[in-house]
């Protein structure tokens, strides 16, 4: 009896691949997932912080919502506050565990078989379809979704490659002491040179602590910890750190033939923040439509390519060049910013009309013109 053969395999569980997985079988293509952990939703290290824009369009499990997000607070290396409060709600904490787990129950309704414990070991290419191999058997696809996350041995071995420089994102979970229910930016070279450092209360007494910075993860999150947490909450317990890897930037190709890659598999992530999902989401978007027009007979998947570069490229590019001055700013330079700041409100409000929680290069742009200006007179 002939094997069945998929209209599109996904490798990968996430919410990447299981929200592409559902977009397409809603168009009526049959659609498997295979993930290689044995549950969805665990090991993840992530602040969990998605815009308000983002379940709005792509309609996002509510379910999965901790708390809601009106403002920020900046804190400087040596203390000072500064607090933006958006008109409105603009962003969400959320449980990833239950948001994960959520978009792969809504792609199950919808008719796409899960394969969990299922680990991809290669692909090769046959004649009309692909040929996906595991340790014990195979499956047919006519096109294969690589949404594997910060794993690129796949896109390695078929020509893709990987991201030329990632982020070292460590992270923790504790409970709080305190009321404080705001979100934290902390700044200084001491626990994140060149980067931020994040207090995220999520609900429940618990808050999430951490740091993405380009190397040493681990250290500046204990660092950070006891210069910024300490004495805030209780039971900080150091094995409970975690740290990931997070793409800097996109892998060199993310289409090869009738297989590419989506959200962070191609490296589709923030270099500002190191946040992937919206981005993952908006090029899983381009992505169906593409797989949508290729299957029927009307379409070129390197249209994929060239659209989300068209599309993030630039975002890519500030972020950066951002991350270059950063790296070079002392903490004495840093404080000089936060008192400009302070003191100049005609500029905030030039400011405040360029803030967009998922697009970041008008802002960031506007602020490397200002301050290398500020940093240049004052």
């Amino acid at each position: 009896m002939a094997k069945k053969c998929w209209d599109v395999l996904i490798v990968g569980g996430g919410p990447i691949g299981t929200y592409t997985a559902y977009q397409l079988a809603d168009k009526g293509f049959d659609v498997v997932v295979v993930e290689k952990k044995n549950q969805i939703g665990e090991d993840i290290v992530c602040a969990g912080v998605i815009s308000k824009e983002a379940f709005k369009r792509y309609d996002l499990p509510a379910e999965s919502i901790l708390s809601r997000i009106d403002s920020f607070t900046f804190i400087s290396p040596f203390g000072q506050r500064l607090e933006y409060i958006h008109p409105d709600v603009f962003a969400y904490v959320v449980d990833r565990k239950i948001f994960d787990k959520n978009l792969a129950t809504l792609a199950r309704k919808f008719g796409v078989e899960m394969y969990l414990s299922k680990m991809v070991k290669r692909i090769e290419e046959e004649k009309r379809h692909y040929r996906i191999y595991f340790d014990n058997g195979d499956f047919y696809a006519k096109s294969v979704v690589l949404a594997t996350g910060v794993d690129y041995k796949l896109q390695n071995r078929i020509g893709m490659g990987k991201p030329e420089k990632f982020f070292h994102g460590a992270q923790v979970e504790i409970p709080l002491s305190s009321q404080n229910s705001k979100i934290e930016i902390h700044l200084g070279q001491k626990f994140a040179p060149g980067s931020f450092g994040w207090i995220i209360p999520s609900g429940k007494g618990r808050t999430r602590v951490g740091v993405i910075v380009e190397n040493r993860g681990i250290e500046c999150l204990k660092r950070l910890l006891k210069e910024r947490v300490d004495g805030r909450v209780s039971d900080c317990v150091v094995k409970e750190l975690k740290m990931k890897l997070i793409a800097n930037g996109p892998i060199k190709k993310s289409v090869k033939g009738r297989i590419i890659a989506v959200g962070e598999a191609a490296g589709q992530v923030k270099t500002t923040t190191g946040g992937g999902l919206f981005f993952g989401l908006l090029c899983s978007e381009i992505a169906v439509d593409k797989l949508c027009k290729t299957l029927n007979g009307d379409g070129n998947l390197e249209d994929y390519e060239m659209t989300w570069r068209s599309v993030l490229l630039p975002e890519f590019e500030i972020g950066k060049k951002l991350r270059m001055v950063s790296k070079n700013l002392s903490d004495e330079a840093i404080e000089k910013l936060f008192t400009f700041v302070k003191k100049n409100r005609f500029w905030v409000q030039l400011l405040i009309p360029k803030i967009n929680f998922d697009f970041h290069s008008d802002l960031v742009s506007f602020c490397l013109k200002s301050f290398s200006l500020v940093l240049k007179h004052y």
